[in-house]
């Protein structure tokens, strides 16, 4: 079994390589982070299903010039997830500058800078937020999980994006501040706001969601 001892030597030695130039060794180290990097992308309404695993590559390929600036301040996949972010905010821009660029545009973004609405996958790599019901449940699952996203949807990008790194990604606060750049207590409150927001929206479905 692998200790967590062995995964850190492993990183660093990955590290080294990887900032030496070896895009193979950037390469393994970037892997493992891909399904996380892919569930914030759709989860937060960043990217597409379509265009997530693009937006993944492109950071991928970011992460190579940047390595040099990587110190171990943060987890190696916090960073990466920020490097996505950032892409995806810039592709949303661009889209929204260049809309004759494409035919598939994403849509244009709300006053706050981020994607109107959030598209969760129903693929199986990329879960919904909900656990399985129980049988007694007046809903299924495909059911329930289209009531969360459509209280999701409902939630301001910002205050979304904070429920899904820390609901979905499991992200610490202190994670959070990181990829969004904004002081814990902000991230709290965010959290807190988020939660009220979502608990009115679903509501009126409680019984079904119980």
């Amino acid at each position: 079994m692998t200790n967590a001892a062995e995964t850190s030597d492993t990183q660093d030695a990955l590290l080294e390589k990887a900032r030496a130039g070896d895009f193979d060794a950037l390469a393994a180290l970037c892997e493992p982070c891909r399904r996380q990097v892919c569930v914030y992308l759709c989860g937060s309404g960043l990217a597409g299903e379509d265009d997530a695993e693009d937006v993944f590559m492109d950071a991928v390929l970011r992460a190579r010039r940047a390595i040099g600036s990587f110190h171990g301040g943060a987890s190696f996949s916090t960073w990466l997830v920020t490097i996505a972010r950032n892409l995806a905010l810039d592709r949303r821009r661009s889209a929204a500058t260049h809309p004759l660029l494409s035919l598939d545009a994403p849509p244009a973004l709300d006053n706050d800078g981020t994607p109107p609405e959030p598209r969760l996958s129903s693929d199986e790599s990329f879960p919904n937020p909900l656990a399985a019901p129980d049988p007694s449940s007046g809903l299924d699952a495909p059911a329930r999980a289209a009531l969360v996203r459509a209280a999701l949807a409902t939630v301001p990008g910002k205050t979304r994006e904070a429920l899904v790194l820390f609901y979905m990604q499991n992200l610490s606060y202190q994670q959070i501040s990181e990829v969004l750049s904004i002081p814990i207590g902000t991230v709290m409150s965010r959290l807190h706001n988020g939660r009220r927001l979502l608990e009115k929206a679903l509501r009126p479905h409680l019984e079904d969601l119980s």
